[in-house]
């Protein structure tokens, strides 16, 4: 970078947008070096800088065709894409707010309080997230059927998490 900037000159060598892009991730790597040799043990997150050095893969983008066409078309779609994560969160959160309202503050067991409930909007956000991931959501249908008095008055509750499975997914 410093021999760029000597054979460009600062002028020229600002004026190109990747340059500074470099000129900043440069900077960033230097200041996390030297950080680490201040304070060894506190790092709090600043090795995140490391990631924006793979950013500079996409100055090959110049230069492949192929891949300057998929890297155009994922951006030209993004704005399609936050709309249906939009969309997804919307109906996370509608479907969160109805685990609480049916299931909220039951599911204390005698044995202990599962990790997954619906006793705060953000453990029934993260529980409604685990059950569209198919991650151990029988699990927590079963604890929602225990929680409505067992298999004969919970079957009630168990249409809940078919409706969230079947639309989630």
């Amino acid at each position: 970078m410093t021999l760029k900037m000597y054979g460009l000159g600062p002028r020229n060598y600002f004026h190109s947008s990747f340059n500074c892009f470099d000129f900043g991730v440069i900077v960033g790597s230097i200041f996390e070096v030297v950080w680490a040799a201040v304070k060894p043990g506190a790092s709090f997150g600043i090795s995140v800088l490391r990631a924006l050095r793979l950013l500079r893969i996409f100055k090959v983008t110049k230069y492949w065709n192929s891949l300057r066409n998929l890297v155009v078309s994922l951006l030209n779609s993004m704005k399609s894409i936050i709309s249906l994560l939009f969309l997804l969160f919307l109906f996370i959160v509608v479907f969160a707010l109805l685990g609480m309202q049916l299931f909220g503050g039951q599911f204390n067991f005698e044995e202990e309080t599962p990790t997954t409930n619906f006793d705060t909007f953000p453990a029934a956000i993260l529980t409604v997230f685990q059950i569209l991931t198919g991650e151990d959501w029988n699990a927590v249908m079963y604890h929602g059927i225990e929680s409505q008095g067992g298999v004969q008055r919970g079957m009630f509750s168990s249409v809940y998490f078919i409706i969230l499975t079947l639309f989630g997914n």
